[in-house]
């Protein structure tokens, strides 16, 4: 049985089996997760306990910054810490155990059409999304996660074309995307950026009060009714809204594809009604 030892006084991790004396630490990267196997309303990172781990941590194999794919492996920290790894007289090596869990019984025992992960602190960690998990020549199954963004994914306002109360207004919705699509479930994501689309349309329009449905239809109306990039990114956001509502089926649920989809809708309709740009890289 393969295992993995962190030692909690001098962060070492070791690789290899608990009834063997371990040899040499490994440099291993070595993150702790949460897994989500269902959708949830509010998620959060992983709780950290009195020996300083998770129930999960992410043994990670390679990450790419411009894809945002991870990969690597999960480990299922075992019931009794420290644990003892050796034979007398060499037992003496104490370390936080973990041993090799296979995937589907972390989700307990079914794979749901979406599985998220977040990766750091309870408050402050990150989100990825299973993408694909295959076993490899020893039978551990290797996980690929596409990570979301935490930068760049806005684009910057043009602060001199705004007034001051405009520009608060788009600030703070947009503020709320940012934080949305950084800890947020992809429901919760979409939400937030059909909210800062009403608030969009609204500044655009002059108007306070109507919802996105009947701004999209003023908007219409005021471009003689040809349907603009800013309408159908607005519509299109509007509708993945009500896919995430119980009344809405015959849909699967909204995942991060989708809730991607909505927050490069709210940059795009920022470019497009003249409010932002893209920062040259």
């Amino acid at each position: 049985m393969r295992n993995l030892g962190i030692d909690r006084d001098t962060g070492e991790i070791y690789l290899g089996s608990r009834d063997r004396h371990p040899e040499k630490s490994q440099q291993l990267s070595v993150f702790p997760v949460q897994v989500y196997g269902k959708s949830a309303e509010t998620i959060s990172g992983p709780q950290i306990d009195s020996f300083s781990v998770s129930e999960y941590v992410f043994q990670e194999l390679s990450f790419d910054s411009v894809t945002q794919i991870r990969r690597g492996y999960v480990w299922h920290r075992m019931d009794s810490q420290p644990q003892v790894w050796g034979h007398p007289p060499n037992h003496d090596v104490s370390l936080i155990g973990f041993q090799y869990q296979g995937f589907l019984g972390v989700l307990g025992g079914s794979l749901p059409n979406q599985v998220l992960f977040t990766f750091g602190g309870e408050s402050n960690f990150t989100i990825g999304e299973l993408v694909h998990f295959e076993p490899d020549a020893i039978g551990q199954e290797l996980l690929t996660i596409k990570m979301r963004p935490q930068f760049g994914f806005m684009p910057r306002l043009k602060k001199s074309v705004l007034e001051a109360d405009e520009l608060g207004r788009i600030e703070a919705a947009l503020n709320d995307v940012i934080l949305g699509y950084r800890s947020s479930p992809p429901a919760s994501v979409i939400d937030r950026c059909r909210d800062s689309l009403t608030v969009f349309l609204s500044i655009e329009l002059k108007t306070t009060g109507v919802d996105l449905g009947q701004l999209i239809k003023k908007f219409d109306a005021v471009n003689n009714n040809r349907r603009s990039v800013v309408a159908n990114l607005a519509h299109t956001v509007s509708r993945l809204h009500a896919r995430a509502k119980p009344a809405e089926t015959g849909y699967p649920p909204v995942s991060d594809r989708q809730a991607e989809l909505a927050v490069g809708a709210v940059a795009e309709v920022l470019i497009s009604l003249g409010w932002a740009e893209w920062t040259p890289s």
